[in-house]
């Protein structure tokens, strides 16, 4: 059974600065997506991984499509909300929770452009990619940034990447903003710091009504320089629950909180679904919010990173997420604790190979 089966849709209106609870009305009632909407942003829950579908005017574009686990779900998502093609498939990049949903998704859609990033990676799941585009006739290819394309009501335009040699991976993601009317949407994957200082001294725009943080919520993403230029009035954040990341981190959190973005979380609502026509956006999402007390962002803010067990050893510079990373096996010496005491030994950079 389907999420879709087991649960139903609650919608809310919300304004910059309410907080949710003005809305606990509207959760005693089932609501559908307002009637004049003329572009949806669908948030899968596809755990510790992203997908976000995009539908404008009967166009469509999906941005990711999660891990192994939840392609089927991906591909079972759209076929419920009468995708039969698309007319933008986008890699972010091409970390497994981004790109496996993407090829399962290429084996059942048509599709007419693919985007991806130009660089290539020695996996399983990339090697499944250029195998699809090729017995599809496709070709992926990195749009400029600063390009501007066309989807129904909406227009999407490139920011990122920039540069061509980054150390991580995660920089090379690409990052599109899509803005339908006066509402406007963030998408930037797994990009982190030094993408997101690119895209500040691009002078493309960044203000957004919704921003879907980068890297599930992890504090190698969203600055706080990044996010106040953003300045998003809703945050929404893709995260497995108890990942072993820690994913949000409180930083994040906290740095979206001083912006008074109120925020939303795969992980405690399901998939979550942002409606506009324009002027206005309508919100619906899967589960009951774990605390309706307070506004959605305080309640999300409430889970606590320390809790999670992070690994590093004493002259090393990152921590890792588990003990037995490649990268630890020659050492001696290993040491274990939160996250915040990682951050307070100046162990500040996560391991690119077990921390995504």
């Amino acid at each position: 059974m389907t999420p879709k089966d087991k649960t139903k849709k609650k919608s809310h209106k919300i304004g910059r600065g309410s907080q949710l609870l003005c809305c606990t009305a509207l959760l005693s009632c089932f609501m559908s997506i307002s009637a004049a909407a003329q572009t949806t942003v669908h948030i899968l829950d596809v755990g510790q991984g992203l997908s976000v579908l995009v539908e404008s005017q009967g166009h469509t574009m999906l941005y990711d499509g999660g891990d192994s686990d939840r392609s089927s779900y991906t591909v079972s998502y759209l076929q419920q909300h009468a995708v039969s093609s698309l007319d933008y498939v986008v890699a972010s990049h091409y970390d497994a929770d981004h790109l496996n949903g993407i090829v399962g998704a290429l084996n059942v859609f048509p599709a007419q452009t693919v985007w991806g990033p130009d660089y290539t990676a020695d996996t399983r799941i990339y090697q499944s990619f250029q195998s699809i585009l090729a017995a599809k006739a496709l070709t992926c290819t990195q749009p400029a940034v600063g390009s501007q394309y066309q989807l129904g009501d909406a227009q999407i335009q490139i920011l990122a990447p920039s540069g061509s040699d980054y150390n991580k991976p995660n920089d090379y993601s690409i990052a599109l903003r899509i803005q339908d009317g006066n509402t406007s949407f963030l998408l930037t994957g797994d990009a982190e710091q030094e993408s997101e200082a690119e895209m500040l001294s691009s002078g493309l725009p960044l203000a957004s009504t919704v921003y879907v943080a980068g890297h599930h919520g992890s504090s190698t993403s969203s600055s706080r320089e990044f996010v106040e230029a953003v300045r998003p009035e809703y945050a929404v954040i893709s995260c497995g629950a108890g990942n072993p990341y820690g994913n949000p981190h409180k930083e994040t959190l906290e740095t979206l909180q001083a912006v008074d973005a109120s925020i939303f979380r795969t992980d405690e609502l399901g998939a979550i679904v942002a409606s506009t026509d324009g002027t206005a956006i309508t919100w619906t999402w899967e589960k009951e919010p774990p605390v309706l007390s307070e506004a959605h962002d305080t309640a999300a803010a409430s889970s606590d990173v320390s809790l999670s067990t992070v690994y590093w050893t004493p002259k090393g510079k990152s921590y890792h997420s588990t003990r037995n990373c490649a990268t630890l096996k020659r050492s001696k010496t290993i040491l274990e604790g939160s996250l915040s005491d990682a951050l307070s030994a100046n162990k500040k950079d996560p391991c690119d190979v077990c921390v995504k």
